[in-house]
């Protein structure tokens, strides 16, 4: 009896001890809902200037998404955008090694063999508890989209370069038919995706371009299918637009000295395999929010620069007409004298 006695107030005492942890923790889920409620939409708007939006939204480390066992994340659409998750992805796994990533997007073979990505899935598939990774909540970014990519999970990004497992098989094929043609090959990309039309440089301006290039040069011109009559320039020219495969365009990219392309996702492969590149902005987007080490990036800052427009522009795109063959030609010399020779086998 008196052990039993001796024993009540100790079970009592637990039992209170439970509820006062199950209080605390409730609390805590409280707290944080509420501090998550205005601290977050606070935190979308630091991001675009600054880093300190990482520190405001994950005020706590251990429940930034990086920590998780398991981390679900969304990026939908957008070849690029896809891409500039895979800075934040790379470093998640490099802090906790022992996270499970999964990553739901429209393009899940685009990131298919990254070592640091442990599935790919349909956009479709995704499940209740994913980590949108977005940058639209605040237009325009005054910083790189890669890094604030990486403050939705909580891990600072300093290297904002992509990673993709281009097919090597496809590089070597393209190299191998090359490599009678004289040196430097020179991809071309003049067509950016449809989200914008104003991202468009003229077609009178790129078969100016295509044409100085191909009479010292080999020029490989891939993307999309001309809306025209394909023009031929003299000199060493092939015309692959409309006959590639996604994977081939990229492999592509990967076996040319050097791409000439406006703000797209062929850009975004160049970084990641180390073709430079000439990008050709414009007024769309500033090169600080997607640009990489390396590159020459062509951007006109007039007043309405960055406008991120999606519908025609009202300005008949000047920012765009006012880059000439002759500005694009100056620096794809640039570049080539810059940049180290690439040896690629099979190649003279």
């Amino acid at each position: 009896m008196i052990r039993e006695l001796e024993r009540r107030p100790r079970a009592e005492s637990g039992a209170r001890m439970g509820i006062r942890d199950l209080a605390a923790k409730a609390g805590r889920f409280a707290f944080w809902r509420g501090y998550a409620r205005w601290a977050h939409p606070l935190a979308d708007r630091l991001a675009m200037r600054w880093e300190l939006a990482r520190l405001v939204r994950w005020p706590f480390p251990w429940m930034a998404p990086y920590r998780r066992h398991e981390l679900n994340v969304d990026r939908k659409l957008g070849l690029g955008d896809v891409l500039m998750c895979t800075p934040a992805l790379r470093e998640v796994k490099r802090l906790n090694p022992d996270c499970r990533i999964t990553l739901y997007t429209d393009f899940p073979d685009l990131v298919e063999g990254l070592p640091f990505i442990d599935g790919a899935r349909p956009w479709s598939e995704r499940p209740d508890d994913f980590v949108w990774l977005n940058y639209e909540r605040s237009l325009p970014p005054r910083r790189h989209v890669a890094r604030i990519i990486g403050d939705q999970l909580g891990v600072p990004v300093r290297d904002v370069r992509p990673s993709y497992s281009v097919r090597q098989d496809l590089v070597e094929r393209f190299r191998r038919e090359w490599s009678g043609r004289p040196r430097p090959v020179i991809a071309v990309n003049r067509r950016a995706g449809a989200w914008t039309p104003n991202k468009e440089w003229p077609d009178a301006y790129w078969d100016i371009l295509v044409s100085r290039l191909a009479a010292r040069a080999t020029v490989v011109d891939v993307g999309a299918t001309p809306a025209g009559p394909a023009t031929v320039p003299d000199g060493s020219y092939l015309d692959l637009r409309g006959r590639t495969t996604l994977p081939e365009l990229f492999a592509a990219v990967a076996a040319a000295d050097l791409l000439v392309t406006p703000e797209t996702g062929s850009m975004h492969v160049a970084a990641a395999v180390g073709t430079p590149a000439v990008v050709i902005y414009g007024g769309y987007i500033d090169p600080v929010s997607t640009g990489y080490p390396g590159n020459i990036n062509l951007y006109n800052p007039v007043e309405c620069a960055p406008c991120w427009l999606r519908t025609p522009c009202p300005h008949g795109k000047k920012c765009l007409h006012q880059i000439t063959p002759d500005q694009v030609e100056a620096a794809v010399s640039r570049i080539r004298a810059d940049a180290p020779r690439r040896e690629v086998p099979g190649l003279s």
